[in-house]
Protein backbone atom coordinates (compact mmCIF):
# COMPACT_ATOMS: atom_id res chain seq x y z
CA UNK A 1 0.00 0.00 0.00
CA UNK A 2 1.20 3.47 -0.87
CA UNK A 3 0.44 5.44 2.28
CA UNK A 4 2.76 8.19 3.55
CA UNK A 5 4.54 7.10 6.71
CA UNK A 6 3.13 9.99 8.75
CA UNK A 7 -0.46 8.88 7.88
CA UNK A 8 -0.13 5.11 8.29
CA UNK A 9 -2.30 5.03 11.44
CA UNK A 10 -4.95 7.38 10.05
CA UNK A 11 -6.22 5.62 6.94
CA UNK A 12 -9.08 3.31 6.10
CA UNK A 13 -10.88 2.25 2.91
CA UNK A 14 -7.64 2.18 0.92
CA UNK A 15 -7.71 1.37 -2.79
CA UNK A 16 -5.33 1.78 -5.70
CA UNK A 17 -6.54 2.87 -9.11
CA UNK A 18 -4.78 5.60 -11.06
CA UNK A 19 -4.05 7.06 -7.61
CA UNK A 20 -3.74 5.75 -4.07
CA UNK A 21 -7.17 6.64 -2.63
CA UNK A 22 -7.93 6.55 1.08
CA UNK A 23 -10.29 7.86 3.74
CA UNK A 24 -8.63 9.75 6.58
CA UNK A 25 -9.66 8.70 10.09
CA UNK A 26 -8.58 9.33 13.67
CA UNK A 27 -6.81 6.73 15.81
CA UNK A 28 -10.24 5.74 17.17
CA UNK A 29 -11.54 5.15 13.62
CA UNK A 30 -13.72 8.26 13.46
CA UNK A 31 -13.90 9.48 9.87
CA UNK A 32 -16.07 12.54 10.46
CA UNK A 33 -13.35 15.15 10.78
CA UNK A 34 -13.05 18.92 10.79
CA UNK A 35 -10.62 20.57 8.37
CA UNK A 36 -8.17 23.20 9.59
CA UNK A 37 -5.90 24.93 7.11
CA UNK A 38 -3.36 27.60 6.40
CA UNK A 39 -3.61 29.17 2.98
CA UNK A 40 -5.63 31.27 0.61
CA UNK A 41 -8.52 30.31 -1.65
CA UNK A 42 -8.31 30.01 -5.41
CA UNK A 43 -11.41 29.91 -7.59
CA UNK A 44 -11.34 27.05 -10.08
CA UNK A 45 -13.77 27.52 -12.95
CA UNK A 46 -16.50 24.89 -12.92
CA UNK A 47 -15.79 23.69 -9.38
CA UNK A 48 -18.30 23.96 -6.56
CA UNK A 49 -15.82 25.22 -4.01
CA UNK A 50 -12.68 27.32 -3.92
CA UNK A 51 -9.41 25.40 -3.56
CA UNK A 52 -6.98 25.90 -0.69
CA UNK A 53 -3.58 27.07 -1.97
CA UNK A 54 -0.47 28.54 -0.39
CA UNK A 55 -0.18 32.25 0.32
CA UNK A 56 2.39 34.65 -1.11
CA UNK A 57 4.45 34.12 2.04
CA UNK A 58 4.16 30.37 2.74
CA UNK A 59 2.81 27.06 1.43
CA UNK A 60 -0.50 25.57 2.46
CA UNK A 61 -0.97 23.27 5.45
CA UNK A 62 -3.99 21.00 5.99
CA UNK A 63 -4.88 19.34 9.30
CA UNK A 64 -7.88 17.16 10.13
CA UNK A 65 -9.24 17.27 13.66
CA UNK A 66 -11.42 14.69 15.34
CA UNK A 67 -14.11 16.76 17.11
CA UNK A 68 -14.72 13.93 19.60
CA UNK A 69 -11.13 13.45 20.81
CA UNK A 70 -9.38 16.62 19.54
CA UNK A 71 -6.77 14.42 17.84
CA UNK A 72 -5.04 16.38 15.08
CA UNK A 73 -3.97 14.60 11.90
CA UNK A 74 -1.50 16.36 9.63
CA UNK A 75 -2.69 15.58 6.10
CA UNK A 76 -0.40 17.85 4.10
CA UNK A 77 2.33 20.32 4.90
CA UNK A 78 3.52 22.16 1.80
CA UNK A 79 6.94 22.71 3.37
CA UNK A 80 7.85 19.03 3.79
CA UNK A 81 5.49 16.60 2.04
CA UNK A 82 5.76 15.50 -1.56
CA UNK A 83 8.66 15.26 -3.97
CA UNK A 84 9.37 18.97 -4.58
CA UNK A 85 9.26 19.77 -0.86
CA UNK A 86 11.64 16.92 -0.10
CA UNK A 87 14.17 17.53 -2.89
CA UNK A 88 13.75 20.99 -4.46
CA UNK A 89 12.07 23.68 -2.35
CA UNK A 90 13.64 25.20 0.77
CA UNK A 91 11.68 27.27 3.30
CA UNK A 92 12.67 29.61 6.12
CA UNK A 93 11.82 28.92 9.75
CA UNK A 94 9.30 31.76 9.54
CA UNK A 95 7.56 30.19 6.52
CA UNK A 96 7.42 26.84 8.32
CA UNK A 97 6.28 28.05 11.73
CA UNK A 98 4.15 31.15 11.09
CA UNK A 99 1.10 29.47 9.57
CA UNK A 100 -1.89 29.90 11.87
CA UNK A 101 -4.63 27.40 11.06
CA UNK A 102 -8.27 28.39 10.44
CA UNK A 103 -11.28 26.09 10.43
CA UNK A 104 -12.74 25.41 6.99
CA UNK A 105 -16.43 26.33 6.78
CA UNK A 106 -17.76 22.78 6.40
CA UNK A 107 -19.19 20.42 9.03
CA UNK A 108 -17.15 17.43 10.20
CA UNK A 109 -17.00 15.25 7.08
CA UNK A 110 -15.40 12.19 5.54
CA UNK A 111 -12.13 13.23 3.89
CA UNK A 112 -10.90 11.44 0.78
CA UNK A 113 -7.18 11.74 0.03
CA UNK A 114 -5.81 10.85 -3.41
CA UNK A 115 -2.06 10.57 -3.94
CA UNK A 116 -0.14 10.15 -7.17
CA UNK A 117 3.08 8.15 -7.30
CA UNK A 118 4.50 8.41 -10.81
CA UNK A 119 8.19 8.89 -9.96
CA UNK A 120 10.29 5.78 -10.59
CA UNK A 121 12.50 6.04 -7.51
CA UNK A 122 14.31 2.76 -8.14
CA UNK A 123 15.28 3.82 -11.66
CA UNK A 124 16.59 7.17 -10.36
CA UNK A 125 18.16 5.91 -7.10
CA UNK A 126 21.68 6.92 -8.18
CA UNK A 127 20.54 10.56 -8.41
CA UNK A 128 19.93 10.87 -4.64
CA UNK A 129 22.42 11.75 -1.91
CA UNK A 130 22.83 9.18 0.86
CA UNK A 131 24.64 9.47 4.18
CA UNK A 132 27.01 6.88 5.62
CA UNK A 133 24.04 5.00 7.17
CA UNK A 134 22.18 4.67 3.88
CA UNK A 135 19.61 7.36 4.62
CA UNK A 136 18.59 9.83 1.93
CA UNK A 137 19.61 13.44 2.55
CA UNK A 138 16.70 15.80 1.85
CA UNK A 139 17.07 19.35 0.54
CA UNK A 140 16.50 20.79 4.05
CA UNK A 141 19.29 18.61 5.50
CA UNK A 142 16.97 16.14 7.20
CA UNK A 143 17.49 12.45 6.55
CA UNK A 144 14.97 9.74 5.74
CA UNK A 145 15.09 6.03 4.99
CA UNK A 146 14.76 5.00 1.35
CA UNK A 147 11.44 3.24 2.03
CA UNK A 148 10.04 6.38 3.68
CA UNK A 149 11.20 8.54 0.74
CA UNK A 150 9.28 6.32 -1.68
CA UNK A 151 6.07 6.60 0.40
CA UNK A 152 6.34 10.28 1.39
CA UNK A 153 7.61 11.51 -1.99
CA UNK A 154 4.28 11.52 -3.81
CA UNK A 155 3.98 13.86 -6.79
CA UNK A 156 0.27 14.64 -6.69
CA UNK A 157 -2.24 15.25 -3.91
CA UNK A 158 -5.99 15.90 -4.01
CA UNK A 159 -8.26 16.22 -0.99
CA UNK A 160 -12.06 16.08 -1.06
CA UNK A 161 -14.88 15.86 1.44
CA UNK A 162 -18.22 14.08 1.22
CA UNK A 163 -21.05 16.59 1.69
CA UNK A 164 -24.39 15.94 3.41
CA UNK A 165 -25.85 14.66 0.12
CA UNK A 166 -23.05 12.14 -0.39
CA UNK A 167 -21.36 14.21 -3.09
CA UNK A 168 -17.56 14.32 -3.28
CA UNK A 169 -16.31 17.94 -3.29
CA UNK A 170 -12.62 18.53 -4.01
CA UNK A 171 -10.91 21.46 -2.27
CA UNK A 172 -7.17 20.79 -2.56
CA UNK A 173 -5.21 19.90 -5.70
CA UNK A 174 -1.39 20.00 -5.70
CA UNK A 175 1.20 19.03 -8.29
CA UNK A 176 4.32 18.22 -6.29
CA UNK A 177 6.97 17.32 -8.87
Amino acid sequence: MKIPVYLKNNVKNYEEKDFAIMTICSQTGNDLLEVWYYGDFFMVSGEERNYIVGTDSAPEKIVAKDPETNEEILIFDGTVHGYDNMFCDVYTEEQINDRELKKLDIPASQLILELGYSIDYEDEKDDYDFDENGEVILVNGNKMSWDDVVLNGFDYLALSYIDKNGKKIQFVDCELA
